[in-house]
């Protein structure tokens, strides 16, 4: 009989002493949620995990138990590489030696490089899948690692306000919270507290605002970065604000990076693809919220990804949704 990826992890795991447990560059909730979840459980079953992200842990997610233990760089040796939440190689950041040994992961875009691969893309966020898997190895789920878990749960859904939220992701959160999980306050750390140079940076791309049609849009440049002081290359979350206004089937923001780069986030409704158009520009991500970093000026990239997302808002491109 054939094994599944559960059981083919439990054995890759147990096999090991010292795991090195990755997750993607500029991490969000679910990536942080999975690393330190996954770094607890294996302390818990005796393993000597090292856990790590190229660009380390955002302060507003310090609170998490485990986040101080989350390093920059590589270790000098390991004997399992676990890669959690990324589509693909690019995105971890770091250049490695060799293949992952497990990926774990709910992008449909995964481009399944691990030589075990536990893909599943109706998963609301990779902590689900994690979740599942530590039900598999039988491991006693401590208020610590179901903390982390829900966060997972929590940032990935935008509050359980997305297309994968499903009765057993529910289940799941119900169960957690019988565990310990303090959903109310990873909610409102996670989602509603921001701090006060996000929301000033908030504020230049509210003033950039455009819209055509069904397609609303914006942008962050390295001049706005430095004139509020923003320390990060991310958007400070204003994609998701922007998916508030009401009427847009599609919305998008341009985040300048160094180097001549651009980072574009796509959201959109039910029926409207964007991971095609991401993948298309070396991205990827799920068919209503996706990314890319896309190579060039500011104004050239957002010429090009404009004129290529429009086209899924043609009547003869939108899928049943």
């Amino acid at each position: 009989m054939t094994k599944t990826e559960s059981e083919q992890i439990q054995e890759a795991i147990l096999q090991s002493q010292n795991p090195l447990v990755l997750s993607h560059e500029r991490p969000d909730g679910d990536a942080i949620g999975s690393l330190i979840a996954m770094g607890l459980v294996l302390k818990k079953i005796g393993k000597r995990p090292y856990m790590a992200m190229v660009d380390g842990i955002p302060s507003r997610f310090h609170f998490l138990s485990g986040s101080d233990e989350v390093e920059k760089k590589l270790p000098e040796s390991y004997d399992l590489l676990i890669v959690l939440d990324c589509s693909d190689m690019d995105r971890i950041g770091f250049d490695l030696e060799k293949k992952p040994d497990i990926n774990i992961d709910h992008h449909p875009t995964n481009e399944k490089f691990g030589v075990i691969n536990y893909v599943e893309h109706k998963a609301a966020a990779t902590t689900e899948l994690l979740y599942k898997l530590f039900q598999d190895m039988d491991v006693p789920f401590d208020v610590e690692i179901s903390d982390a878990l829900m966060l997972g749960l929590i940032t990935d859904t935008i509050g359980f306000r997305t297309p994968s939220v499903r009765p057993e992701l529910f289940r799941a959160v119900a169960d957690l919270l019988e565990k310990g999980a303090h959903l109310t306050d990873i909610y409102e750390r996670a989602l509603n507290q921001h701090s006060f140079v996000g929301a000033q940076y908030w504020g230049r791309g509210l003033g950039h605002l455009e819209r055509q049609g069904d397609m609303l849009w914006t942008e962050l440049s390295l001049d706005d970065r430095k004139a509020i002081g923003y320390p990060s290359n991310d958007d400070a979350d204003l994609i998701n604000l922007l998916t508030t206004i009401e009427s847009p089937k599609i919305v998008l923001i341009f985040v300048e990076q160094a180097g001549e780069k651009v980072k574009v986030s796509w959201r959109s409704k039910l029926g409207y693809n964007v991971a095609k158009v991401a993948t298309s520009f070396g991205g990827g991500g799920h068919e209503q919220a996706a990314g890319a970093i896309v190579p060039g000026s500011l104004n050239e990239v957002k010429t090009k990804v404009l004129a290529a997302t429009q086209k899924l808002l043609e009547p003869s491109q939108k899928e049943n949704g």
